[in-house]
C-alpha cells in the first residue's frame, strides 16, 4: 500500500512507530510508547490494528513504501544524470559512514525485526520485498551506468546483489558490535571505484 492509499490517521500511526522505535528500539517498543508519540486518541490505534504486531507488520510495509519512494527521489535530483553519484546515493542510504544515536537505535529496532524473519514468514516476506526494492534501485542504477558508459561492463544482478550483502553484512556487524561502520564502508567505496566506475 502506498502512502496515497493510506489513511492520515494511518501515516501518523507509522511516524509514531518511526519515532518510537527510534527512543526506545525494539525490545522497549509497547502500545503505549507508540501511543505517546500519535497525535491522537490511543483508541484509534486499535481500531485501525489489532495489536502490537499488526503495527509492526503494517509498520515494515510502510518502510519498504518509504524506502522506495525516498530512493526514487534521490534518483531523480542532481544524481539523474551521473550514475556514479546515484550509486553513491544509493551506497550512503545502504551504508552510511556512521549513524547518530537515533538512526543507530532505528536500524537496531529494524535488525530485531529482521532477526524474526527465519522463524516468522511474515516477517520474512516483508523484508524479502524490502530487499528486493533494495536490489532493483542498485541494478538500475547500475545498468544506466554500464550503457552510459560511466562503469566498467558487469553484471548488474551479481554486482548489486555484492553490493548489497556487504552493506547490509557491514551494518549488521556496526550494530551488533558496537563499532563504527567507516571500515567496512571504506572497503566497499574502493571496491566500487575499482571494479564498478570508470
Amino acid at each position: 500500500m502506498d502512502e496515497a492509499a493510506r489513511s492520515g490517521t494511518e501515516v501518523a500511526i507509522m511516524e509514531a512507530t518511526y519515532e518510537a522505535l527510534s527512543t526506545h528500539g525494539y525490545a522497549d517498543l509497547t502500545i503505549q510508547r507508540i501511543a505517546d508519540a500519535f497525535p491522537k486518541s490511543k483508541s484509534l490505534l486499535y481500531y485501525h490494528y489489532d495489536d502490537k504486531e499488526a503495527i509492526l507488520q503494517a509498520f515494515l510495509d510502510w518502510l519498504i513504501d518509504e524506502f522506495r519512494a525516498d530512493f526514487e527521489a534521490r534518483l531523480d535530483g542532481d544524481a539523474a544524470s551521473d550514475p556514479q553519484a546515484a550509486f553513491d546515493v544509493l551506497l550512503d542510504q545502504l551504508l552510511p559512514r556512521d549513524f547518530d544515536d537515533e538512526e543507530r537505535t532505528f536500524r537496531t529496532a529494524v535488525l530485531a525485526l529482521q532477526a524474526r524473519a527465519p522463524h516468522d514468514s511474515e516477517y520474512a516476506a516483508r523484508f524479502a520485498d524490502l530487499f528486493d526494492v533494495i536490489e532493483a534501485a542498485l541494478v538500475a542504477v547500475i545498468e544506466r551506468g554500464v550503457e552510459a558508459g560511466a562503469f566498467h561492463e558487469v553484471d548488474p544482478q551479481q554486482t548489486a546483489r555484492l553490493v548489497l550483502a556487504v552493506a547490509s553484512g557491514g551494518v549488521t556487524w556496526a550494530l551488533s558490535a558496537e563499532t563504527s561502520v567507516t571500515g567496512v564502508r571504506d572497503a566497499l567505496d574502493a571496491f566500487v571505484a575499482s571494479e564498478l566506475y570508470r
